[in-house]
């Protein structure tokens, strides 16, 4: 476990990175609710705690359906002096829209930091956006199963659409970061026969989990070895945190009840929420999760803590699976064996093709 101590110290210490020469950039897809609006406000919390003198500059960019005026005002509270773009989605759920958002992220960028006289840098996304759903499967009109479009493809279409800015190189080196918030302890089976669970005789619950808790993994290892020394993915389990997201899927009558009745118990073992958000903005610690093959130089207040183990047990890989309080989580062997199949390239693959084929404007079937 990291200290939170040592968490917001580092937070602080890149918030008054003045050496780099630009504001601090994030993207936070999902962000208006949950874990997501927790990392926002946490951002907008450690940059102005440090005061516009000291801050390097915070400007970040939050995706999602609507974003309420409290949550943009307490933003704009605690951090008087940042920027705080809402860019609203329609559904995240069909990558046409997460294209068309994304397009907007990057003129956005691209227009304020030429104003502001340096080159264009996303420094972190969060991808938390998600939904739950007990029942049967549901499509979505391009081809995609509505939980996996919205927490698998969605969140990969939304880092490949804004990989050239989180890529980017700049003076100093400053590599991108990518936190994928969903919970890598649920990696198990791959039906590699029927990787998008068409067949009904695959379509479980228990498979969807493994599918999209094995597919997010593997593509952080994908984009990790695709981009040596420039960007990091973290594939996060956040624990148990306050979230109205049971409010918000399509739930029937019985289970919205029962999370209603359940919640009291649950805040028992929850991880507060500004915690969350400071833990969240932590993975975009370079000296503990760095890009592979990145020259890493702890110092400060992350001087004893040791880079990460990756999802490959090996010390600085780029892809890292953590737990709620930093920890690296236990080595899964059963994923082993796949990745040394060629299942991280296979699933990799796979979500380009279904990219590719929705951009053409066609519904895809495999």
């Amino acid at each position: 476990m990291v200290a939170l101590s040592i968490v917001e110290a580092a937070n602080t210490a890149r918030a008054t990175n003045k050496a780099a020469g630009r504001p601090y950039v994030a993207v936070v897809s999902g962000g208006t609710s949950g874990i997501g609006m927790y990392a926002v406000q946490e951002l907008a919390r450690t940059h102005g705690k440090a005061g516009e003198a000291a801050s390097r500059g915070l400007r970040v960019y939050i995706l999602g359906r609507r974003a309420s005026d409290e949550l943009l005002q307490s933003c704009r509270t605690l951090c008087p002096f940042g920027q705080f773009e809402f860019v609203q989605a329609k559904d995240l759920a069909l990558m046409r829209d997460v294209d068309r958002v994304c397009e907007k992220v990057v003129a956005l960028e691209k227009e304020k930091s030429e104003a502001e006289g340096h080159a264009p840098k996303i420094d972190l996304v969060v991808a938390s956006q998600g939904i739950l759903h007990f029942g049967g499967r549901e499509d979505t009109t391009e081809g995609l199963e509505r939980p996996a479009a919205i927490g698998y493809y969605g969140r990969m279409r939304v880092v490949d659409r804004l990989l050239p800015l989180l890529t980017a190189t700049v003076t100093p080196p400053s590599p991108g970061h990518v936190a994928f918030v969903m919970n890598p302890q649920l990696e198990g089976n791959i039906v590699a026969d029927d990787l998008s669970l068409r067949q009904s005789k695959n379509y479980t619950l228990r498979n969807r989990g493994s599918q999209l808790s094995v597919y997010t993994s593997f593509y952080c290892e994908a984009l990790a070895a695709r981009n040596p020394g420039t960007l990091a993915l973290v594939h996060y389990y956040p624990g148990g945190v306050k979230s109205n997201i049971s409010e918000t899927s399509s739930l029937g009558l019985f289970t919205r009840t029962m999370f209603r009745i359940a919640m009291p118990l649950m805040r028992i073992v929850q991880v507060p929420e500004a915690e969350s958000g400071q833990r969240v903005s932590f993975l975009g610690e370079t000296s503990v999760y760095p890009p592979a093959e990145f020259p890493v130089k702890p110092d400060g207040a992350t001087a004893k803590i040791p880079v990460s183990k990756g999802a490959d047990d090996k010390t600085g890989s780029g892809a890292y699976r953590i737990n709620y309080d930093d920890d690296v989580i236990k080595f899964n062997d059963k994923t082993a064996g796949y990745r040394a199949q060629g299942m991280a390239d296979t699933i990799y693959k796979h979500t380009q093709r279904a990219f590719d084929v929705i951009a053409s404007g066609q519904k895809f079937t495999e």
